[in-house]
């Protein structure tokens, strides 16, 4: 009998293994956040990716930025930029390129993360969007 409990055991364990093999998180869409301050300015951004037309690897990415200067240490009136882009996203390389402005964003989808150029965004959410 214990043998058999055994068994049992060992066989949900090796199904549990397979099943998480190679099946870590592949969807990209969500919205992801990123804030920088520095000594002459504030920034906050949000991308809101979600799936585009229903092609498999076709998303749209809204950008919605907001920037504050800072002058004689005061904070000036804070600044808002909305952007609308589409791209096509590859499983093998974790990257969504945006063809007509040449960016490319690359994905970390264990930590939940991206980098646009330079900057990195994490991810807060499913769709939906952040306020500024």
């Amino acid at each position: 009998m214990k043998r058999i409990k055994l068994m049992v055991l060992h066989g949900f364990a090796l199904l549990l293994l397979l099943a998480s093999c190679g099946k870590g998180p592949k969807d990209i869409a969500g919205t992801y956040a990123s804030y920088v301050a520095g000594e002459y300015s504030i920034s906050k951004d949000t991308l809101v990716i979600s799936k585009y037309d229903g092609d498999g690897d076709s998303y749209q990415v809204v950008r919605n930025s907001a920037f504050q200067k800072v002058r004689n240490g005061k904070l000036q009136a804070e600044e808002h930029k909305s952007r609308t882009f589409v791209g096509r996203y590859d499983v093998d390389s974790g990257m969504l390129d945006i063809e007509a402005t040449g960016k490319q964003i690359h994905f970390d989808l264990e930590k939940g993360t991206l980098l646009m150029m330079q900057r990195e965004y994490k991810k807060v959410s499913g769709i939906q969007q952040v306020g500024l």
